[in-house]
């Protein structure tokens, strides 16, 4: 009789924890966004938290919310967390003959997605208390493309990003910037012959220039497992990592990292960040150039050739050689920026500078001569939604020796004066240094400087 209730007794422990560890929510929603309905999956663990967290996942393309992938149903079940499950509509892909199939408009501009990705949000905040500085997008293949334009569109409502297998390639080439940086992972096999692991790191690139992060990673290897590649923020931006997984074809998953689980690694850098993490908004493109031990000619840079000192992108490159239209790209929508840049040489020598439109109307936007010195600035404005360029700065005779430092570009908005957004882009205990038109610089200048949002007056 003891040995039957020590049975029982284990028996009923057994189905408890099962219990403990169900779903209290696991089914398929539909949803009205516009005049459609649409569905998705709503995936709500029993031990749900209170103002959680919620993660996207978007299956690639000919999938469904019903394959949920990536996976994340242990990953709520142990953090509390609710997950969605989103289902695409049927797209035509012309890489499949214009053949329509369930997937992502992930072409980098708005589209009937982007207003499917919130309306889904809201219908969630309905019936659970949810923290919107907690949300995330992650995805697999055409949905981790989608990823890429979430982070584009949608960065003012998604604090953090990642991909597995998939990034943005032929139609889906667009990747600018957004309206600020972005923390993001990315996760693909070294055996993916189908969105093609060899053109990785032309988007890796651009998007470690994007954040402003350090192009000069700091490496992890695990025989037979992975290639880990962090490239750390520096300041107002995001790190971007990227994991080189040996073994793996075009998956939505491997074991093969650290956490020995990818959606648990995804899960692990995303949650770092909300909406509130620290940076700087106006940042659009900081490719640190000077970064010592960093090869820029193999990631889209001409150097020293000529007249010119430093130059970064070409003509367009669409897929002619089997590139999948993924080639080295400086990108930027409607609005106005400002360069600015260190060009270090003799005293009264000139610098050329130059930004060429790549696509659509293919002029110059501006081309300037700056005297060589510190904190030098050009104001421009992009009057088109989207637009591809190539940036250049030439000497005027190859006796002249100038180099080209600290190249940023920031946004900026011409009709407003003082300082902007300097809060968001500074970090506990950080100096940094602005003028009084809000554009950061690298060392005090003559005249009213800004610290730390104290006004310091060098005579």
């Amino acid at each position: 009789m003891k040995s039957f209730r020590i049975t029982l007794l284990a028996a009923l422990l057994l189905t408890a924890g099962a219990f403990a560890w169900a779903a209290k929510v696991d089914k398929a929603i539909n949803i009205k966004v516009g005049t459609k309905t649409r569905k998705y999956r709503l995936y709500v663990p029993n031990n749900v938290k209170e103002n959680t967290a919620l993660v996207f996942c978007l299956h690639g393309t000919g999938g469904s919310s019903d394959n949920k992938q990536p996976s994340f149903d242990a990953i709520a079940n142990t953090e509390g967390i609710i997950v969605v499950y989103g289902h695409g509509e049927n797209v035509k892909f012309p890489f499949f003959g214009n053949m329509e199939l369930p997937g992502w408009n992930s072409t980098g501009e708005w589209s009937n997605d982007c207003d499917y990705l919130l309306a889904v949000i809201e219908d969630v905040a309905k019936s659970y208390t949810i923290d919107r500085k907690r949300i995330y997008c992650c995805g697999f293949s055409n949905g981790g493309m989608m990823t890429y334009t979430v982070a584009n569109l949608l960065a003012d409502k998604f604090a953090a990003f990642a991909s597995i297998s998939g990034y943005p390639i032929n139609e889906f080439h667009l990747h600018h910037t957004g309206c600020r940086p972005v923390p993001f992972l990315h996760i693909h096999g070294k055996s993916d012959d189908f969105v093609k692991y060899s053109l990785v790191p032309n988007i890796i690139y651009n998007m470690v220039a994007r954040n402003g992060a350090n192009p000069k990673p700091i490496v992890t290897t695990k025989t037979g497992k992975y290639k880990k590649s962090v490239f750390e923020a520096t300041e107002g931006g995001f790190p971007v990592v990227y994991y080189e997984i040996d073994g793996m074809g075009h998956n939505p998953d491997t074991n093969n990292t650290e956490d020995g689980n990818s959606a648990k690694t995804m899960w692990n850098f995303m949650k770092q960040y909300t909406l509130d993490s620290p940076c700087d908004t106006t940042l659009k493109w900081r490719p640190n150039l000077e970064q010592e031990g960093w090869e820029p000619k193999q990631h889209g840079w001409t150097l020293n050739s000529g007249l010119t000192i430093c130059s970064f992108a070409k003509e367009q490159d669409t897929g002619s050689n089997g590139n999948a239209n993924s080639y080295p790209s400086l990108q930027f929508v409607k609005g106005n920026y400002r360069l600015t840049f260190n060009a270090i040489g003799e005293e009264g020598k000139t610098v050329n500078v130059q930004l060429k439109r790549l696509s659509g109307k293919k002029n110059i936007v501006f081309k300037e001569s700056v005297e060589v010195g510190n904190n030098r600035a050009i104001e421009f404005e992009i009057p088109d939604d989207w637009c591809e360029f190539s940036l250049s700065f030439t000497k005027p005779t190859s006796a002249d020796n100038i180099k080209i430092e600290a190249i940023e570009i920031h946004s900026y908005d011409p009709n407003a004066t003082g300082i902007r957004n300097l809060s968001s882009a500074l970090a506990p205990n950080e100096e940094a240094i602005y003028n009084l038109s809000g554009q950061h610089i690298n060392s005090m200048h003559k005249g009213i400087n800004i610290i730390n949002g104290r006004k310091v007056l060098v005579k």
